[in-house]
């Protein structure tokens, strides 16, 4: 609503009716509402048909926020003055307020017809339409304003409001930018810093938070924006700095208490992360994005007090339809279902979905008669990452002769690693886009003419969704980086195989499922040992003694899994557990787990992080490896298989607690594939007693690497490209996108 005023009447006497009127227009006006009431009142008592104190009165309400105590006043006010167009807007916001839009609407109607030139009514009428949902006739209305009254700050603002609602980012980011030059203020500077974020123009979107504090010291979110973004920008120490502000200014708010969480973590650890949380959950009980981070530091630092509870918690959370993007500890959780799976990951995509529905459905058109077929990867991790170590080799082995690739680089930090110079060499094209837009990025991404988008981040960090909600190419891939569905409308498929994405199961994805003929995950079967293989006893291990082994990350280990573990140590003397030490206290917090379950501590012992060459040769010490679940190892399970280490796994029933039973079953190791927790302890405690048994097993593993298809990287290639020819075929036809399963090449057709 325009800013009101009451405008008085010349006064007279002091207790006369002009003095009593003057002296409630200088009270409201002068931030005084309520003492102006019982003067208009007086005015009222003396004279009933005084229109403009009627009209004050109504004014009270309005700004009381009190509608229906406000509605006769202004009936009456307006009965008695019918031309007033004041009065007739007013009536339009108390009755928009009461939920009566015709009526609502029909009042500005009236007073537009009366001064069809007037910016303000245009902008009043505006403003009750966005807030009546009718955003598109909010957008006209504001573009009426501006066109009578082109410097109507406040119309440029929430036109900018508007056009948000409308997912137009882009036009919302300009309308916010001509209010800030027209009048600059940190709330404006806020707005258009926010707009700037959600369209990851992150540089920009910190110049803004920048000037809000700058004009504001004492702006909370301004200092909280700002730690946000510098936190996405891989500058976590800078962050904290001003989150620590933020918490001086409100050291009891969740929000800063969660943000402050993400930026210890990354600047002091994981369990520097616990205690914020644990206040911000205190305070906010009910809010998911705390009670999330809660769990998955709780799971990270193995602190499991309260975790049945907040367990509990976020699963009604994300029932009940509340979004996170959290979603590593989502796929850990023991009581998801594949079904919850897809109803999270569509909640959590509902905004994109709704906003670029239109663009979902795109003109078929094929490859230019000629040329290559152009295949783009999507992706934040070609670099030294675990969808970094599984992919360049299929990069490297794609067919140049059919198909042009292109990497679109999304990470947001320098990156000079010999895992990313090795991707980089393996693309024909590398183009870095982690600095644009959304709009700007797919934009690039269609300019370029991709006739296939694969996604290798799927709802992981550095993920952006908004490029693919915007359609860059017209068939759409998501593929290894996240596994289960995204719940991304603009995803046409998704890559499994019958152990990850069985047919019972295809309803539980958003995507159509293709399922490759081995198994689901790429393999690069370069993949280099380090020239030593260190000994147990400089790897903390016992000379003798069985080693059971599980390099997961601490995340994945539930009290359950836990539990069992326990079990095998109690039942096999003289053996240990081997753990990925992710920080001192994990370390420290499993290590007391085990003791209150009568295991010494000691019999815990823990890998430090190592260069990957290092890393893999370490397997070659280790006798068993025990899976989790419901989150099994990929990338760690595929990794010990290849030094030769057997796995031993329970299948679980969605896609994230099937991927090592289908790297089992491709290796052809099937009777490590257990389906109950007793026959899982009972197989792992005749493996670690039983030496003949697992010996075959390992003789079985080597001889398998070399000739069975889960390391054969060209074999996957060629299945690879044939799925997307497939893909890109059904499109060029004009067909809608459809599941299949990719056929078989012969072996000897594999190279």
């Amino acid at each position: 609503m325009s800013k009101q005023q009451a405008h008085p009447s010349p006064s007279s006497a002091a207790n006369g009716v002009p003095a009593l009127f003057d002296r409630a227009v200088r009270l409201f006006n002068g931030g005084q509402p309520d003492q102006a009431a019982p003067l208009c009142q007086q005015v009222l008592q003396q004279q009933p048909n005084h229109a403009h104190a009627w009209q004050l009165l109504g004014m009270v309400h309005v700004v009381g926020n009190r509608p229906a105590e406000a509605l006769p006043a202004l009936q009456r006010a307006l009965a008695l003055n019918p031309r007033q167009t004041q009065i007739l807007c007013l009536l339009g916001t108390v009755l928009a307020r009461l939920g009566q839009s015709e009526q609502a609407i029909d009042h500005f109607r009236q007073a537009l017809a009366l001064a069809p030139q007037d910016a303000n009514i245009w902008y009043d009428l505006g403003n009750v339409q966005h807030g009546l949902g009718q955003h598109l006739q909010a957008l006209a209305s504001h573009d009426r304003a501006l066109a009578l009254a082109p410097g109507h700050a406040d119309a440029w603002l929430n036109r900018g409001h508007a056009l948000l609602e409308l997912h137009r980012l882009g036009d919302a980011i300009a309308s916010f930018e001509r209010a800030i030059d027209l009048r600059p203020r940190a709330s404006t500077w806020l707005l258009l810093g926010s707009a700037l974020e959600q369209a990851q123009r992150l540089p920009d979107a910190l110049a803004c938070f920048e000037k809000v504090v700058a004009l504001e010291p004492d702006n909370l979110d301004g200092w909280l924006k700002f730690g946000g973004v510098l936190l996405q920008l891989g500058r976590p120490d800078l962050a904290l700095e001003r989150i620590e502000v933020a918490q001086r200014l409100a050291p009891q708010s969740p929000r800063v208490l969660l943000t402050q969480a993400a930026a210890l973590a990354k600047t002091r650890g994981d369990a520097a992360a616990l205690m914020p949380l644990l206040q911000a959950h205190a305070l906010a009980p009910d809010d998911l994005s705390v009670s999330m981070q809660l769990l998955y530091f709780m799971l990270k630092t193995a602190h499991w007090e309260g975790l049945t509870e907040v367990l509990a918690q976020t699963l009604r959370h994300w029932r009940a339809g509340a979004r996170d993007a959290n979603t590593l500890t989502l796929l850990a959780h023991p009581d998801v279902s594949a079904a919850d799976l897809l109803q999270i990951a569509q909640a959590y995509h509902a905004p994109l979905n709704d906003a670029f529905r239109a663009m979902h459905a795109k003109v078929a058109r094929g490859a230019p008669a000629g040329r290559r077929l152009r295949l783009g990867y999507l992706s934040s991790d070609l670099r030294h990452h675990a969808v970094g170590f599984l992919m360049t080799g299929v990069f490297e082995a794609h067919d140049r002769q059919r198909f042009e690739t292109f990497a679109f680089s999304i990470y947001p930090q320098p990156d000079r690693s010999p895992e990313r110079q090795r991707a980089q060499a393996a693309f024909d094209h590398f183009i870095d886009i982690h600095h644009l837009g959304d709009d700007e990025a797919a934009a690039l991404i269609a300019g370029h003419g991709i006739d296939l988008l694969v996604d290798l981040n799927g709802l992981t960090t550095f993920s952006r969704p908004g490029i693919l909600a915007r359609r860059p190419a017209p068939v759409q891939v998501q593929y290894l980086g996240f596994p289960g569905t995204s719940g991304l409308a603009a995803i046409d498929y998704i890559l499994g195989d019958r152990w990850v994405t069985p047919v019972e199961q295809a309803q539980a994805f958003s995507e159509h499922i293709v399922r490759m003929p081995d198994c689901f995950q790429a393999n690069d079967d370069q993949r280099r040992f380090a020239a030593a293989t260190p000994t147990r006893r400089e790897l903390g291990l016992p000379d003798q003694g069985f080693v059971f082994c599980c390099l997961n990350n601490s995340y994945k280990i539930l009290p359950g899994v836990f539990d069992g573990w326990m079990r095998l140590l109690q039942n096999t003397p003289g053996s240990v557990l081997w753990l990925l030490g992710d920080n001192d206290t994990a370390r420290s917090n499993l290590r007391a787990h085990a003791q209150a379950r009568g295991v010494a501590p000691e019999r815990l012992v823990f890998a430090e992080r190592r260069p990957y060459d290092q890393y893999l040769a370490r397997y070659r010490q280790a006798d068993l490896f025990l899976d989790t679940l419901p989150f099994n190892g990929g990338t760690t399970v595929s990794d010990a298989l290849w030094a030769g280490l057997p796995v031993l796994t329970q299948v679980g029933d969605r896609f994230a607690g099937r991927m090592a039973a289908s790297l089992l079953d491709c290796i052809g190791l099937p009777e490590l594939i257990t389906h109950s927790q007793p026959e899982y302890e009972a197989l792992a405690h005749r493996l670690a007693t039983e030496p003949g048994l697992l010996q075959g097993l390992r003789d079985r593993l080597a001889a398998n690497i070399r000739t069975r298809p889960l390391f054969d990287t060209r074999r996957f290639t060629r299945h690879l490209e044939r799925a997307f020819e497939h893909m890109i075929e059904r499109h060029a036809q004009g067909l809608p996108p459809q599941g299949f399963d990719v056929a078989e090449l012969p072996l000897a057709q594999s190279a």
